[in-house]
């Protein structure tokens, strides 16, 4: 197996090169140092947040139920023989439509953590960041961002990040088991669009499975926080009760393979959150080759 490094102080300019640009993971361990942690503890959730409805998912990312977070957190936490099946992600707004967001919860949150200081701020193109400006986390919208509090047992099975975008996963609570395959792995892993289930294989379907090789095993624990570059594969068990906040983004160094997806799936389904994250410089329908030509213009105007 492959090495995934456990770093603290990193150069933001390391970091964009060898992990975003270079396609690494890395797990980070002190970003979280001066991060209020407490405030992410199960109980302080449930004081502050418990009378919130959430969206409570399976382990591919369907929609099951909607339940307060009160009682999820009683029902499926402190619960050391019952292993959980459904997972709370409560994503901040990714699209136009009424849901159940948690801005107003992050918003409340948002003194409690911080950008990492070695995640690029400019050169974004998802979430699009004009030139001469910055996208905080804490305070700007990206794809996907959300809180994931989830009992131990519960998983999310192998899958890799929409339109070759980066996720990064913060551990603020308990500690999650992962598996990681590089992304020359796709062709033992994947069926078309259809991803395997590595802990209970159907090798009828995935015939050439028995021949992928994980890139690593790891467990992340509270106070580490990893990045899943664009294209790798990742599934995710906790190992404890957890909660974790995640985010994506595609750097200005991504251009070329964010074309590339585009062209290759203009009719993928979440084509439509890169959209809402390009703002107003494209229209809600707009098709593929308008959203090229926006993100190769707001790159050839950043590098002049």
């Amino acid at each position: 197996m492959g090495t995934i490094r456990r770093v603290e102080k990193i150069l933001k300019e390391d970091f964009i090169k060898n992990n975003i640009a270079g396609n690494h993971p890395i797990i980070i361990t002190d970003a979280m140092n001066d991060w209020d942690l407490k405030r992410f503890q199960p109980e302080s959730l449930k004081a502050e947040f418990g009378s919130e409805f959430t969206q409570v998912y399976d382990d591919l990312f369907d929609l099951q139920n909607i339940s307060s977070l009160e009682s999820y957190l009683d029902a499926n936490f402190n619960k050391p023989n019952v292993e959980c099946k459904h997972y709370v992600r409560w994503y901040t707004k990714l699209k136009e439509v009424d849901f159940l967001w948690s801005d107003h919860v992050f918003e409340k949150l948002k003194d409690a953590w911080g950008h990492p200081y070695f995640l690029p701020q400019d050169e974004l193109l998802i979430p699009l960041t004009p030139e001469g400006n910055k996208r905080n986390v804490t305070e700007f919208g990206f794809p996907y961002k959300g809180l994931f509090i989830s009992g131990k047992g519960s998983r999310t099975r192998l899958h890799r990040d929409p339109f070759n975008s980066n996720a990064v996963l913060c551990q603020f609570y308990g500690k999650k088991d992962m598996t990681l395959y590089a992304p020359d792995q796709a062709k033992y892993v994947m069926n078309g669009t259809e991803y395997i289930n590595i802990i209970n294989p159907d090798l009828e379907k995935f015939p050439d499975f028995l021949q992928a090789e994980p890139y690593a095993k790891l467990t992340l624990s509270p106070g580490e926080m990893i990045l899943f570059p664009a294209g790798w594969f990742h599934d995710v068990t906790c190992a404890t009760d957890s909660v974790s906040i995640t985010w994506n983004f595609v750097h200005a160094s991504g251009l070329e393979k964010l074309i590339t997806f585009l062209k290759e799936n203009p009719e993928d389904s979440q084509i439509e959150i890169a959209r809402y994250f390009l703002g107003d410089k494209v229209s809600s329908e707009a098709k593929v080759d308008e959203i090229i030509e926006v993100l190769e213009k707001s790159v050839v105007r950043e590098t002049i």
